[in-house]
């Protein structure tokens, strides 16, 4: 009987604590899903005004599209 209360309690236990860790690990995930999006649309938003005020060159070219190309170098 002891035996059987002790099973019982332990397994209670290991389900409260599991129970505990999905419901946090699912929190986590939805507040991580939700910042990554907040951080993305004010990435886009910062980076349309800076495209808006930014000035072209007479060929209509921003300053980093000026130079020579970047060519990718073959792997070894």
């Amino acid at each position: 009987m002891i035996l059987t209360t002790v099973f019982a309690t332990k397994t209670l236990q290991f389900f409260l604590r599991m129970s505990i860790y999905v419901v946090l690990g699912i929190v986590v995930l939805c507040v991580r899903a939700y910042n990554r999006r907040k951080t993305h649309d004010r990435l886009q938003k910062r980076t349309e005004y800076m495209m808006k005020h930014t000035k072209k060159n007479k060929n209509g070219k921003y300053p980093w599209e000026e130079g020579e190309p970047v060519v990718k170098r073959e792997r070894w």
